[in-house]
């Protein structure tokens, strides 16, 4: 095996994604995609829960997602679901900026709008939490 293959399935590994196959010039890798918590509210909502246990099952079965990596001559060729790889690493990068700037600037100058939010969140979900029940009852 190539050092650049090891090197990008060790990336890979710690990322989430586990090995399924792998030979000296190649490599086929799985993870389970993100699942939906937003689908899963509303169906759990709308539905009386019923939607949200449909949903749940049809994630556990449909939620494989694999990327195959080759060696080619100019480098490592990735293809499948290349898209979350991207998105993953995306977020690693982001997680690193925020803890550049919260190791900078501190961590209320950074991260007031995400605890303003979450509060704000978490009363809006308790207000239509406290109205359906008004409702209902």
């Amino acid at each position: 095996m190539t050092a650049a293959l090891a090197k990008r399935i060790g990336l890979l590994t710690d990322m989430g994604w586990s090995v399924r196959s792998q030979t000296e010039s190649t490599a086929a890798l799985e993870t389970r995609r993100p699942f939906n918590w937003m689908i899963f509210l509303l169906l759990l909502i709308f539905s009386l829960g019923g939607g949200a246990l449909l949903y749940t099952g049809y994630w556990l079965l449909t939620s494989r997602a694999q990327i195959f990596l080759a060696v080619e001559e100019e480098g490592i060729a990735v293809h499948g679901d290349t898209w979350l790889v991207q998105n993953q690493e995306r977020d690693i990068a982001r997680a690193i900026e925020a803890a550049e700037a919260i190791r900078q600037r501190g961590f209320w100058s950074v991260m007031w709008p995400s605890v303003v939010g979450s509060f704000v969140f978490v009363g809006v979900w308790f207000l239509l939490i406290w109205g359906f029940i008004a409702l209902v009852r």
